[in-house]
């Protein structure tokens, strides 16, 4: 099943009008400057060309690529079970949606989730929300269920999808710089099958790694002649941008084999998924570090329920 904010999105540049809360002011999260995440304002002045759920007529005289967006969600966090936390005044899954709906390149943002925090976030940032497939099956099944549901859906309307961009709901330390990073460099190298975001960890390099051997000793992780003191980099999941013969013929190693051969390095500091709530204060020092304000002090908070006298007895 497929739910969607409205059914007006469609790849004809048809309107899509904003959902307004009655009072002709949008409902969507602010970004704290008196705008709202419905500015797609780029920084260089110009207005991006996709809004929403609807894909919009290139400018004349340029052609605009067709990029999609996919958050994904496993839901297999240990402390946040339907990514459910919140940091900052707003959903976990909100910062992923957010790198998306603000990016200069992504035209539509599709949710695969089960999750009802999720996918409530998911229809605040006009996200269509897909149903994820049955079980629990490794991510490369949920990467292809997203994209075939995507492709189907775009070519039922014209269209054919040029790159995918795809994001984790647990994964929010990721900003729409990252995201049109990672898009651009696979549109200026056409050599290369995809993009991911790394970040450094040199204190957890491969060469650190042990691992227990029959007797409870301790062994070498990898073999002597694996040994490299070359700078590790792992992937923060964060954003991945694939071009879509990536899911269509898995030719990469494992076991991220959907990244393809040819694989440019996003570089990035910071954090990777959030599993545990001890993450929780290095994810708001991240985000106040790359600029994204505290909407907690103006949330309005509600007032603790009084105790209730206890009923009384029956009165006939």
């Amino acid at each position: 099943m497929t739910v969607r904010k409205d059914d007006k999105g469609k790849a004809d540049g048809t309107e899509k009008p904003n959902d307004t809360n009655g009072n002709g002011t949008n409902h969507n999260d602010t970004n704290g400057n008196g705008t709202t995440n419905n500015d797609t304002t780029t920084p260089n002045g110009t207005t991006s060309p996709l809004v929403g759920g609807r894909l919009d007529s290139a400018p004349v005289g340029r052609r605009v690529p067709l990029v999609c967006a996919l958050l994904v969600d496993l839901d297999d966090t240990a402390d946040f079970p339907g990514n459910e936390g919140a940091v900052f005044g707003r959903p976990i899954s909100a910062y992923p949606l957010m790198a998306a709906r603000t990016s200069a390149h992504v035209r539509r943002v599709y949710a695969l989730t089960g999750s009802p925090a999720v996918k409530a976030a998911a229809l605040q940032y006009d996200a269509i929300i897909t149903d994820p497939p049955k079980g629990k099956p490794a991510l490369l099944d949920y990467l292809r269920h997203g994209y075939r549901h995507i492709q189907s859906e775009l070519r039922s309307e014209g269209a054919e999808l040029e790159l995918l961009v795809v994001l984790s709901a647990n994964a929010p330390a990721v900003t729409k710089d990252m995201v049109d990073l990672g898009v651009e460099s696979l549109l200026d190298r056409p050599e290369l099958d995809s993009a991911l975001s790394v970040v450094p960890l040199e204190r957890w390099t491969p060469a650190m790694a042990r691992r227990e051997a029959a007797d409870g000793l301790l062994l070498p992780y990898l073999a002597p002649e694996q040994q490299s003191e070359a700078r590790a980099w792992y992937p923060s999941w964060g954003v991945c941008v694939l071009r879509p013969r990536c899911l269509e013929t898995v030719s990469g190693q494992a076991p991220m084999p959907w990244l393809g051969q040819k694989v440019l390095p996003l570089k990035q500091w910071g954090m990777g998924p959030l599993d545990y709530r001890w993450q929780l204060p290095c994810l708001e020092y991240w985000l106040k570090k790359n600029g994204i304000p505290d909407l907690s002090p103006h949330l309005e908070r509600q007032p603790l329920p009084k105790p209730q006298a206890a009923p009384k007895g029956d009165r006939r």
